[in-house]
């Protein structure tokens, strides 16, 4: 009885894993819902989505950008400095950023639906399912990086926009069917059907609502920037 019991404590207890969220995200929902702990997660995903950013930079050739190409070598090495050390920054601050503002909605819904679930618990969610974006991050970062002379980092290797290089809104548009996000849609609809206990209906409409309005934000947003640079 007594090992029984011990057997049952040491499942509760039991830690979510980054790698399990890769090759079994349903026991780690489970794991997290039980033993919501973010911090190490929260660091790793972190430092990695710095790492990502920063071997994106590597491969940016700078001179495209307007402006840049009538600066002289030293203006320009300043310049390029200041715009990595921007982008590693974003780095660092963008998984607690997107994880915090992703828990509150996600918990304001919880809250209308009646449902029983912590923000702890949708924010370690939230922090493990991010290292989906981390991937894609290093892969992009390394794609670039490799292939250099990328005015920007807004077209993906891993998006439909890689294979068709529209420009604009529809670029906006095609850069966000990608790979990975397609995937971190899907194992977020999950995770909100296991921790939160969200019908499959209200998981699926509230990851693809948001996913809708970022879209397009980035459509509108691609679009101006293409207006601007004609």
């Amino acid at each position: 009885m007594k090992d029984e019991t011990n057997m049952n404590e040491e499942a509760v207890v039991e830690k979510p894993s980054i790698l399990g969220m890769v090759m079994n995200p349903v026991i780690q929902f489970k794991r997290i819902k039980n033993n919501p702990k973010a911090l190490v997660a929260m660091i790793v995903v972190t430092l990695f989505s710095a790492l990502g950013m920063l071997m994106m930079t590597q491969g940016i050739d700078y001179t495209q950008q307007p402006g840049m190409d009538i600066m002289d070598e030293n203006e320009l090495m300043i310049m390029t400095t200041i715009a990595n050390a921007t982008v590693v920054i974003m780095g660092l601050f963008t998984p607690i950023f997107s994880v915090l503002v992703s828990s509150a909605i996600y918990l304001a819904v919880a809250k209308l639906a009646h449902r029983d679930v912590t923000f702890k618990q949708l924010f370690s969610m939230n922090t493990y399912i991010f290292v989906i974006s981390t991937i894609s991050m290093l892969i992009n970062g390394l794609a670039i990086m490799l292939v250099g002379g990328a005015s920007d980092m807004n077209t993906l290797f891993t998006s439909v926009n890689s294979i068709v290089g529209a420009e604009g809104a529809l670029g906006g548009l095609l850069n966000n069917i990608e790979v990975f996000t397609i995937w971190d849609i899907i194992i977020t609809a999950l995770g909100l059907q296991v921790i939160a206990k969200f019908s499959k209906g209200l998981s699926w409409g509230i990851v693809l609502g948001i996913f809708v309005i970022m879209t397009g934000f980035t459509m509108l947003t691609s679009g101006a920037a293409s207006m601007v640079g004609a």
